[in-house]
């Protein structure tokens, strides 16, 4: 019944009740530095006015970002599936806080130096112009929103489901089609960028 009242306090709460519990869950430690360990290089590369800096640690964030948002849906979540209920509760509560925040202090810093790198304006980048460039980082920017509304609710909503005093296995369920489903558009866009990106680090 406690977990029950928190799960409901919580979800009716404000945005800051949320992350402020999610953070708790977390560990405040690792919510904190989930986002300015990565974000803390772009810092350095700006101050150090290193395009070489700036681009590795786009380069690192963006595979690290890339790479757990397609493993989550593709290997994570179907294991879960085949664990026992109790199991799979504990650790979908454990997890969910720790990737919510890995995830956003990854994929911002991925947006932000891709930002950096693309924008002459900036005075730290290649200065790329034109509609491929732009494309690119609207997508990147997009997919970053898209993260954030999308990937990390269908997480939050299995984590309060999981929470709840009497979790229905049926909604667990219809949870994970929808991540699966969101995992393979992302995987899309991912690979979009990639070859966009690639294409202009090659020059073609």
């Amino acid at each position: 019944m406690a977990v029950s009242h928190e799960q409901g306090r919580v979800t009716d709460g404000s945005v800051v009740d949320r992350v402020q519990h999610l953070a708790s869950a977390a560990n405040p430690a690792f919510a904190v530095g989930s986002i300015a360990v990565p974000l803390s290089f772009v810092v350095a590369s700006v101050l150090l006015s290193s395009t070489t800096l700036l681009f590795y640690t786009h380069v690192a964030a963006g595979a690290v970002w890339f790479g757990f948002a397609l493993i989550f849906p593709a290997v994570i979540g179907p294991a879960l599936g085949g664990l026992d209920r109790d199991t799979a509760t504990a650790v979908t509560t454990a997890l969910t806080p720790k990737v919510v925040f890995f995830l956003v202090g990854f994929s911002l810093t991925t947006a932000i130096s891709g930002t950096l790198l693309l924008g002459s304006e900036f005075g730290l980048g290649y200065g790329f112009g034109g509609r491929w460039p732009t494309l690119s980082l609207g997508l990147g920017w997009g997919l970053f929103v898209f993260g954030l509304l999308v990937p990390n609710r269908i997480h939050l909503s299995a984590y309060y489901e999981s929470r709840s005093a009497d979790p229905d296995p049926s909604r667990l369920e219809a949870i994970e089609k929808k991540n699966l489903v969101v995992g393979l558009f992302e995987a899309a866009a991912m690979l979009g960028i990639i070859v966009l990106m690639t294409g202009l680090r090659l020059g073609a």
